[in-house]
C-alpha cells in the first residue's frame, strides 16, 4: 500500500466524510488546534513558573495540539499528501522536537510552523 493509497483510505472513512461535510466540524477542530497552539506557545514564553509546572502544561497542551492536528489531517489527508506546505510543516515540527530547548530558537521554529501551516490552505 502506498502512502497516497493510505491517505485515500483515511479520507474515505465515515468520520472523515462526516466531519468534512458538516457545517461546524472543520471550523471547530481548526479553532481548537489554534487554541492549543496558543496555549503551547504561551508555555514557551512564561518565565515565572517552575519547570515542573511548565512541563505538565507543555505535555497537556502538546497532546491537545497533536490530537487536534491528527484529526484535522484525517479530514483532508489527500490534500495534505499533495501539499508542499504540509511537508514543510512536518519537517519543522520534527526539527522543533529534536532541537535543544532554547527559548528563542523554539519560538522561531514554532512561528515557522504556523507560517507553513497557513500555506496548507492556499498552496
Amino acid at each position: 500500500m502506498t502512502l497516497l493509497t493510505l491517505c485515500q483510505s483515511i479520507q474515505s472513512t465515515p468520520f472523515s466524510t462526516a466531519v468534512r461535510e458538516s457545517t461546524w466540524g472543520f471550523p471547530v477542530l481548526a479553532a481548537l488546534h489554534v487554541l492549543a497552539l496558543a496555549w503551547f506557545g504561551g508555555t514557551l514564553v512564561l518565565r515565572g513558573e517552575t519547570a515542573a509546572q511548565l512541563g505538565a502544561w507543555r505535555w497537556t497542551d502538546g497532546a491537545l495540539l497533536l490530537g487536534t492536528g491528527a484529526l484535522l489531517f484525517c479530514i483532508e489527508p489527500v490534500k495534505c499528501y499533495e501539499s508542499v506546505s504540509f511537508r514543510v510543516k512536518m519537517g519543522l515540527l520534527l526539527l522543533a522536537a529534536v532541537t535543544p530547548r532554547r527559548r528563542a530558537l523554539a519560538l522561531l521554529l514554532w512561528a515557522a510552523v504556523v507560517f507553513a501551516a497557513r500555506g496548507i490552505a492556499f498552496y
